[in-house]
């Protein structure tokens, strides 16, 4: 099995440059209660959501959400089964449904959601494996086909959550709920439908990473204590949006508008020297702006970069 990703690695941001993101969407799903209900109104689906969508430019974030879930004969249901409609919990009705929903929306980040353990937690899963090893499904075939999902990669690759993971369980601790964030950096998400929906959504992060058109920026998984009351569900879902989002807003950029201005000139080179140096700090966007070749490094190289971009411009 692949060495896992360390802590550290899993917080380094790789370089993006977005274009344009006129009404972004960030797409959330769901499978058993309470996640299902607690995005239900995020759904565009009228027979779902009779109340009516309200991901439209949310909270004037200016990013439509957007919800996927499963439907249940018993909306309370300890023992759920497979369910029906969207995302079932079963692997073929997964993938088969992932795709085209995804492609259509092109998101810009992903939250998949399931219910965890009986309790009160919030757990954050940072780690999905393109496993064989699967517990099966409801039905035939009860393994997913292929297997691994990910035919093109080897069996046990591991993909990492680029959800802001730590800015989540601190964001959800200083509310009022009575829930328990956490991260589970070592383990994985259970081996079941769960992590397969969660390798899907970090793996289509990682396949439009560098989409200079449609990118997704990040993507993770959360799974949902089974005791959350759908209120308090709600609540704790809305704030994680709310802290992806902010997440995303970081990550867009100019290359080498490092001071952020909207010009590229001394200045710019004047930061970037200063930060390789060690005497000032930058922020995640400035640190990506800076990396004007895109190798994950801010160094010299980046230096006859900005100077070459303020030569040609």
């Amino acid at each position: 099995m692949p060495a896992k990703s360390s802590k550290m690695q899993s917080q380094i941001h790789v370089p993006i440059s977005v274009p344009s993101r006129q009404n972004p969407t960030i797409l959330v799903t769901g499978f058993w209660p309470p996640t299902n209900e607690m995005i239900r109104h995020f759904s565009q689906d009228q027979s779902l959501n009779p109340s009516g969508w309200d991901g439209e430019n949310w909270e004037g974030s200016g990013y439509d959400i957007v919800s996927y879930f499963p439907e249940f004969s018993d909306p309370d249901c300890n023992n759920c089964g497979q369910g029906y409609g969207d995302f079932e919990v079963d692997y073929q009705d997964t993938s088969s449904d992932f795709w085209p929903i995804f492609n259509n929306h092109k998101p810009v980040a992903v939250i998949t959601f399931s219910r965890g353990y009986i309790d009160r937690s919030w757990e954050l899963e940072f780690n999905y494996y393109n496993r064989t090893n699967w517990y099966p499904d409801y039905s035939a075939p009860t393994l997913p086909t292929p297997n691994p999902p990910d035919s093109l990669e080897e069996s046990y690759l591991l993909r990492n959550s680029s959800l802001p993971m730590e800015q989540i369980v601190n964001d959800i601790a200083h509310t009022s709920l009575d829930i328990d964030p956490y991260i589970d950096w070592d383990g994985d998400p259970g081996r079941f439908v769960s992590e397969f929906m969660g390798y899907h959504g970090v793996w289509y992060h990682d396949l439009n990473l560098y989409n200079d058109q449609t990118p997704c920026l990040t993507a993770g998984h959360v799974h949902v204590g089974g005791q959350l009351e759908v209120a308090t569900a709600r609540a704790a879902a809305e704030q994680t949006i709310r802290t992806v989002i902010a997440h995303v807003e970081d990550l867009y950029y100019v290359v080498g508008d490092l001071n952020e201005d909207g010009v590229i000139d001394i200045l710019d080179l004047v930061t970037m020297v200063s930060y390789i140096l060690g005497s000032l700090e930058l922020d995640t966007g400035q640190i990506l702006a800076a990396d004007i070749n895109e190798d994950g490094i801010v160094n010299i190289q980046d230096i006859i970069g900005v100077i070459n971009i303020i030569i040609n411009s």
